[in-house]
């Protein structure tokens, strides 16, 4: 796996990353077709993470993604149809041993946040529209108003599509102008290239100041063969996960 983090705690192992074209690629044949439910993604993640963690006992929470900034905590799992597990939104975070939280990109942005003290563990799919809504900033937000400290919150931006492949219109481009050239900036014709990772930190940090430490490696989805990306015209969806193992 091209984007895979593994961090040593206190109180277990924090795994992260981002499942694409090679890990996912076993899939085919159970999935000759990608997914268009909530409910088919559901069963496409599960049947991944099992054959990934073979043996262990590992939960799944997914999202109908909206596009907003709707954020859920996975405190309990109903023991009912699959439906019952997903929820419409595009944020999770949990305190829950062994629970494998998962959004799907395709260019935009996975944000992994974890505590480096104590169990908990969230993570965020966030387009140009949530990053507008100030979905990273709500989760801390809530994560602050729960007790956690933003000295102990880790913060990693996944694999996304880069602003010199993302053109967007002064629509778009009109709510990241204030914040810079290096966020957004003109090109031709009216149009503009907007790198939404870097939008996330700078609003994170106006907010939040310098506490919370944040990581941003700038893969370019786009660009690699290793990852799905929209603008490149590919249905696949890159699977973004977190969870802590005690």
């Amino acid at each position: 796996m091209d984007f895979l983090r593994v961090i040593s705690t206190n109180f277990g192992k924090i795994k992260y990353g981002t499942a694409a074209k090679q890990e996912l690629g076993s899939s085919s044949a159970e999935f000759p077709f990608y997914p268009n439910t909530p409910e088919g993604w559901m069963e496409y993640t599960n049947r991944w993470i099992f054959r990934e963690w073979k043996n262990a006992f590992i939960q799944v929470a997914s999202l109908n993604q909206v596009h907003g900034n709707t954020i859920h905590s996975v405190s309990s799992f109903p023991k009912t149809k699959i439906e019952d597990l997903i929820l419409e939104g595009d944020g999770l975070y949990t305190e829950l041993p062994n629970t494998a939280l998962v959004v799907r990109t395709a260019d935009c942005v996975p944000v992994f946040v974890f505590s480096n003290k104590q169990p908990f563990v969230a993570v965020v799919h966030s387009g140009w529209k949530g990053t507008n809504l100030g979905i990273t900033e709500r989760l801390l937000d809530e994560v602050l108003r729960s007790g956690y400290k933003l000295e102990e919150l880790q913060m990693e931006l996944g694999p996304y599509i880069q602003s010199d492949d993302y053109e967007v219109g002064e629509d778009v481009a009109t709510h990241f102008l204030p914040l810079g050239d290096s966020v957004c900036r003109p090109k031709t014709n009216g149009k503009f290239l907007l790198d939404v990772g870097v939008a996330i930190e700078m609003r994170v940090r106006e907010r939040f100041g310098t506490s919370v430490a944040i990581k941003n490696s700038h893969t370019n989805v786009f660009q690699s063969p290793l990852y799905f990306s929209h603008r490149a015209k590919e249905e696949g969806r890159n699977l973004n996960f977190i969870l802590w193992e005690s």
